[in-house]
């Protein structure tokens, strides 16, 4: 399979959009939270901070960041409830789906786990945390087909 500039340029977006969000949620978090996150990301990849500095009026260079961490959405308000949907996923909430890509991640190491990204981008999604439950089943078929 080859990959054309326009599918790496969209994976790249993708993973750049997917840093910003974790960044954004890691800087909510308490200083004790932040501290476990950092060496839970230390043990996977190195950790790059970055200062945040007003942009200056330079052409922009784009970054590969480390690669992605998955932790819990951010609690949204609650509109009407949605019935569950069934699939052979084991897990039924946004919890249980964080858990078990993180841990697959893990299980797959880094080479293997950025393939959960391009899992992602086929299901229509730019990160995790946009996964809806009736396609829960359809993204732990493809985490395990990676495992394979």
């Amino acid at each position: 399979m080859s990959i054309n500039n326009e599918t790496v340029q969209l994976i790249a977006k993708a993973i750049l959009a997917n840093t910003a969000i974790i960044q954004s949620l890691i800087d909510h978090l308490p200083n004790e939270a932040k501290a476990a996150v950092h060496a839970e990301v230390a043990m996977v990849a190195p950790v790059v901070v970055t200062p945040k500095v007003a942009p200056a009026p330079v052409a922009p260079v784009v970054v590969m960041p480390a690669p992605p961490v998955f932790t819990a959405p951010v609690a949204a308000p609650v509109a009407a409830p949605v019935a569950p949907v069934a699939s052979d996923a084991p897990f039924t909430d946004g919890k249980g789906l964080i858990e078990y890509v993180m841990g697959s991640y893990k299980a797959m190491g880094p080479a293997k786990g950025a393939g959960i990204q391009a899992v992602l981008t086929q299901l229509g999604y730019g990160n995790i945390n946009e996964v809806r439950p009736e396609h829960y089943g359809a993204l732990f078929a493809g985490i395990e087909a990676l495992k394979g």
